[in-house]
């Protein structure tokens, strides 16, 4: 029985920082510029490791020519 309780009590936890997580400040930026590096940066972070894995795989395949 005591498992089922600390089974609700994690649960119960998650989801409460689940809430908590969704009000992050940086979200709601009010300045355009800020906004527009905010997205920038974003999209920079993900895709330069697509980028670094596509440079190795082109360097292999160049150099197995």
């Amino acid at each position: 029985m005591k498992r089922i309780g600390k089974l609700v009590t994690v649960v119960l936890l998650t989801l409460l920082a689940g809430q908590t997580a969704q009000a992050c400040s940086v979200c709601v930026v009010g300045k355009e510029e800020a906004r527009v590096a905010y997205y920038a940066t974003t999209a920079l972070m993900s895709l330069l490791p697509l980028g670094m894995i596509g440079g190795v795989v082109f360097y292999i395949a160049k150099k197995s020519r």
